[in-house]
C-alpha cells in the first residue's frame, strides 16, 4: 500500500465474516511503517451521544445520534469526525471536508456557540501493527478504496458497506476473494 492512498475507506470483504470487523467500512486515517490507524464508520452503537453529554449539550439537536464504536482498540477514547469549518490544535485534517479531532474539545466549542455543519462521534479505534494490514490486505480480508466523503458524511451508516461493496463492482452473491486489495 502507498501512503498516498491514505487517506482511504478500507473495506470488509467476505472472508471477514463472523469476525469483529464483519460488514465494516473503516476511514483509514493513517498508514506509515509503524502502522495504520482507522476509525469504523457504519457501526453505530444504540446509545445516543446525547446521553453522554451534559444537559445543557444534550438538548442539542446535533447529538441525538448514534455513538459509533470505531474499533477494539482503547475503547474508551472519544472522538469526532466533523465537518472542516472547524479546526482546533489537536485537530488533523483528513480531506478537504472531514477533520478529525478530540471529541472533548469540539464539545466544548459547541457548548461556546460554535456551530459545526456535520459531526459524528465515537469511541475507540482499529489499529495493526508494522506490515500488519499489508497482510491483511494481501490475504483479501480488506479492500482499499478511496476516501469517499459522502459516505461518510451523509449516507445513513445501515447502508454503507453494502453501497461502497457495490460501488466498487462486488457482487455479493458471487464474491468470496479478489484478486488483490486495492483499487
Amino acid at each position: 500500500m502507498l501512503e498516498s492512498e491514505i487517506p482511504g475507506i478500507l473495506v470488509a470483504m467476505p472472508k471477514l465474516d463472523n469476525t469483529y470487523f464483519e460488514k465494516s467500512i473503516i476511514l483509514l486515517c493513517n498508514y506509515n511503517v509503524d502502522g495504520a490507524f482507522g476509525l469504523i464508520m457504519n457501526r453505530p452503537s444504540s446509545t445516543k451521544v446525547k446521553e453522554l453529554l451534559s444537559p445543557e449539550l444534550s438538548k442539542k439537536n446535533a447529538f441525538n445520534i448514534p455513538l459509533l464504536l470505531g474499533g477494539p482498540v482503547e475503547p474508551d477514547s472519544f472522538w469526532a469526525i466533523h465537518s472542516s469549518e472547524i479546526s482546533i490544535e489537536d485537530t488533523t485534517k483528513i480531506s478537504s471536508k472531514i477533520n478529525l479531532s478530540s471529541a472533548k474539545n469540539i464539545l466544548n466549542l459547541i457548548s461556546e456557540g460554535q456551530n459545526i455543519n456535520s459531526i459524528q462521534l465515537g469511541l475507540g479505534y482499529s489499529g495493526w501493527g508494522p506490515g500488519q494490514l499489508d497482510h491483511e490486505i494481501n490475504q483479501e480480508s480488506w479492500w482499499l478504496a478511496p476516501l469517499d466523503e459522502k459516505l461518510l458524511i451523509e449516507m445513513e451508516y445501515e447502508i454503507r458497506w453494502e453501497k461502497t461493496i457495490e460501488n466498487l463492482g462486488f457482487d455479493l452473491l458471487t464474491t468470496t476473494s479478489s484478486q488483490t486489495g486495492m483499487v
